[in-house]
């Protein structure tokens, strides 16, 4: 058989990671081998050192990252020694803890998850304190854990139990840990409780800390782990295998040095477009980027990546890409693309399609009070003052018409045309069709708290052609002629793919934040703004060291070419080198 280590030019430094055993902390850039010497650490594992109920567990962020550690681990793991080697995110496997011994912090022999739309809504309103008041009371009384609640409740269990620790240390000797740099207070106690008994390699980069706004991320938290833990350290320091054919790493891994002047290489475009051109500046940097990489990589089967700074030009992007546009003399069609949101707005009013598919059947006023009562969810969760007060007013209306009483109100009114308008069309027994038959209805509707729910429920990515939620919807329909089930239905698939991010970009185009690019890897990269949605956000203060590490990150997701857009009013990367 044929040894992979074989296939790498190991250098002392990755020996002295496969041969010794303790606490090892491995630092390096984008593309710089840590994954595939964790990977061959991994194997040597299973193979001289773990029994037949053991595994080594691979422990990453995100499940973005986890697929492609997925791919990476294909060429280096065979299928008999990947059955031991467990890749989970922090959130699934502080849950495995939570299922098999939550009950000894909470009143509940079992657990459940409140989904993050729902937590969402809870919270709006609520101070940080109350906030955690009512969240430890859904976990001591109802034993419902939120996703914020999953590491530190673990952690806790971890560190009061030895018993429970050392089951879990047992069966797993080796803990790899990806993106060591972006743990919090509470995933750093779970990996501390872990080094106990198990041997911990902490796998990171400084120059990638891109979360550090997320509460408990510390700047010192690498240095915390050598110095804790006693471990190791290997610098793999600017070494990339990613791009290494490319300038993309080294003009990227240049801005974090501000006092550099850098010269884009050729494998990086930077384009301005003028005041109201937007869209078609957009365009034509998509076509530059599609056509540049195709003649790169010799094949049309590439992937690319569009990504801003805030959501809300990822919207702007996708509404963009949406439309029909005409570039000198030729009509260019929409494009087709993924669009990837995490925003809780959007599986709330897909949460209210789901009902209204499902409620058909219901009386008039039952109707239009679930209903409501689910848009008011909607805007309930955003936590703004002025939505909360929407919320609670269509609840007002929700009530009124659960009594019999319904309002007048052009909200209501409006409601009750939609109701009228699928009625009279009638679902066909497409998902899709149906679905779309109700959201349109929303669109279309003479009240703003409608459209806006039909607008949130546009970007909903979990119903497509094929889909797991198509699937059970179709069954529904197939077994009684009307899709009673659909919201419980929706909610499960919502809940598995928070859980798992079960999604996979089946367009070669996906657009997405660049927060979401971590973890990723792209033949190409596409980096939007404007001038008001800049990629520096908030970060305001020169030399805007936060926006340099996230320019970097993001461009190095990028295996072939990567193409700055801005205006030409605001650029940052005019903004960054300024005289």
């Amino acid at each position: 058989m044929t040894n992979p280590e074989d296939r790498f030019d190991l250098c002392d430094k990755r020996r002295a990671i496969l041969g010794d055993a303790g606490h090892m902390l491995v630092l390096g850039g984008p593309g710089s081998g840590k994954t595939t010497i964790a990977l061959l650490k991994a194997r040597r594992m299973v193979l001289e050192r773990l029994q037949p109920a053991q595994s080594v567990l691979f422990l990453s962020f995100s499940n973005a990252a986890i697929r492609r550690i997925l791919e990476s681990a294909g060429s280096v793991l065979t299928r008999d020694v990947g059955r031991q080697v467990e890749i989970k995110t922090y959130h699934s496997f502080a849950w495995d803890i939570l299922q098999s011994h939550g009950y000894l912090l909470s009143s509940q022999r079992t657990l459940g998850i409140v989904a993050a739309q729902d937590a969402a809504v809870i919270r709006a309103g609520l101070e940080d304190d109350e906030w955690l008041a009512e969240e430890d009371r859904l976990f001591q009384e109802d034993g419902r854990a939120t996703y914020d609640q999953f590491a530190p409740r673990a952690a806790d269990i971890l560190e009061r139990s030895a018993v429970v620790r050392d089951c879990f240390c047992s069966a797993h000797p080796l803990i790899l840990v990806d993106e060591f740099q972006d743990t919090d207070e509470d995933q750093w106690r779970l990996v501390r409780a872990l080094s106990k008994n198990s041997e911990i390699i902490a796998l990171g980069d400084t120059e990638q800390r891109i979360y550090a706004w997320r509460k408990g991320v510390s700047p010192k938290r690498l240095n915390e782990f050598a110095e804790t833990l006693g471990a190791d350290t290997y610098d793999f320091q600017n070494e990339n295998n990613r791009s290494p054919a490319t300038g993309i790493a080294g003009y990227a891994r240049g801005l974090l040095s501000p006092d550099v002047h850098l010269v884009l290489p050729d494998d990086i475009a930077f384009k301005r477009f003028r005041p109201g051109q937007f869209a078609i500046g957009l365009r034509a940097g998509l076509i530059k980027t599609w056509n540049e990489t195709v003649k790169r990589t010799g094949h049309r089967d590439i992937t690319v990546a569009v990504a801003a700074r805030s959501r809300t030009m990822v919207r702007l992007i996708s509404d963009a890409l949406a439309q029909k546009l005409t570039l000198g003399v030729k009509e260019h069609g929409p494009v087709p693309h993924d669009v990837m949101f995490d925003q809780m707005q959007i599986t709330l009013a897909s949460r209210v399609i789901a009902y209204l598919l499902a409620s058909q059947q219901n009386p008039r006023d039952e109707r239009l009070a679930g209903a409501l009562e689910r848009i008011s969810a909607v805007f309930r969760s955003s936590g703004k003052k002025t939505a909360i007060k929407t919320s609670d007013r269509l609840l007002g209306w929700a009530e009124k018409c659960r009594h019999g009483k319904v309002p007048s109100t052009k909200c209501v009114t409006a409601l009750t045309a939609a109701f009228d308008a699928i009625d009279a069309a009638g679902f066909s027994g497409s998902p899709t069709d149906d679905w779309l038959l109700v959201r349109r209805a929303l669109e279309r509707a003479d009240a703003d708290e409608l459209k806006r729910t039909g607008d949130h429920a546009r970007y909903l990515r979990l119903l497509r052609r094929g889909s797991a939620i198509e699937d059970q919807l179709a069954e529904l329909w197939k077994e009684a002629g009307t899709y009673a089930g659909a919201e419980a239905a929706l909610d499960n698939a919502i809940l598995l793919d928070q859980m798992t991010d079960s999604h996979r970009e089946v367009s070669s185009i996906s657009v997405m934040t660049m927060h979401q690019l971590k973890g990723r890897e792209y033949d190409a990269v596409l980096l939007v703004e404007d001038q008001h949605r800049t990629f520096r956000g908030r970060d305001q203060e020169p030399p805007y060291m936060e926006t340099r590490r996230l320019l970097q990150v993001s461009l190095t997701r990028a295996r072939h070419f990567a193409y700055v857009l801005s205006a030409t009013k605001n650029a940052t990367l005019d903004v960054l080198f300024e005289d």
